[in-house]
C-alpha cells in the first residue's frame, strides 16, 4: 500500500511489512510462518501500532512468498485509502524497481481504495491461490488485533461460514451484552481455533436461529 498520497497536502501511508522487515523494524519473533496446505490462524496487531505479532509469512515452492498484514488508519497509517487484512506477494529475484512487491488487491483493481480483505464484505472476504493450495481469509477482531486464517481452498467454505456466523453473533452482542450469547460466541471460537469449522458453525448457527 505504497500509494504515495491519498489526498494532496496529507502525509503518505506508512511503510509495508516488506520494507519494515528489510529495515529491521520488524523482528523475527513478530513474524509467524505458515505453510501452504496447512491450517493455522493468527491475530495481527495493526502494522503502524506495533505489537507481539505483525506479519504472517507464507513461503512458496518457487521462491516467492506472501506477507499478510493488518493495516488500520492509525499512526503513520492515518491516511490509508483502505483498512483491513492486506496481502503482499514478494518476488525476491526481481530487480529493485521492477515489481519486487505486488499488492494482491481484494478488488482486483490497481487502485488501493478497496485493496484489503474484510470478513463483512462478500466479495472481499477470501483470497485463494489454487496452485499453491492456499486460502487466506480475515477473521473477527480480538481487542485491537485482527484475525487471519491460512488454510486450504477446500476448507475455505466451511471456515468462512463459521467465521461469518461468529462475527454476526459478535455484532448482535455488542448492543445487548447477553451473557448466554457471550458464552456461545466463546464456544464457537474455541471450536474454530481447534479447526473444527463444522462444529463452530453449528454452534453459532444454533444461537442465531434462537435454538
Amino acid at each position: 500500500m505504497s500509494q504515495h498520497f491519498v489526498r494532496q497536502g496529507e502525509p503518505p501511508p506508512g511503510l509495508s511489512s516488506f520494507t519494515k522487515i528489510r529495515l529491521g523494524w520488524i523482528k523475527a519473533h513478530q513474524v509467524r510462518t505458515a505453510k501452504p496446505g496447512e491450517t493455522s490462524y493468527a491475530f495481527l496487531s495493526p502494522l503502524s501500532k506495533g505489537g507481539e505479532l505483525l506479519v504472517v509469512k507464507i513461503p512458496l515452492d518457487d521462491g516467492t512468498y506472501y506477507l499478510v498484514e493488518n493495516r488500520q488508519p492509525i499512526g503513520f497509517d492515518k491516511m490509508l485509502p483502505d483498512s483491513g487484512i492486506l496481502i503482499l506477494k514478494v518476488y525476491p529475484q526481481a530487480a529493485e524497481g521492477y515489481g519486487t512487491v505486488e499488492v494482491k488487491s481484494a478488488s482486483g483493481s490497481r487502485n488501493f481504495a478497496n485493496a484489503t480483505y474484510k470478513l463483512k464484505v462478500n466479495n472481499r472476504n477470501i483470497f485463494i491461490d489454487k496452485r499453491h493450495n492456499i486460502a487466506i481469509m480475515p477473521l473477527w477482531k480480538e481487542k485491537d488485533n485482527l484475525g487471519v486464517l491460512i488454510t486450504r481452498p477446500d476448507y475455505s467454505e466451511g471456515a468462512l461460514n463459521a467465521a461469518r456466523a461468529i462475527q454476526t453473533l459478535m455484532n448482535q452482542n455488542a448492543a445487548t451484552s447477553d451473557s448466554e450469547k457471550e458464552a456461545t460466541i466463546h464456544e464457537a471460537i474455541m471450536a474454530f481455533k481447534s479447526k473444527d469449522f463444522e462444529k463452530s458453525y453449528a454452534i453459532a448457527k444454533r444461537r442465531l436461529e434462537g435454538r
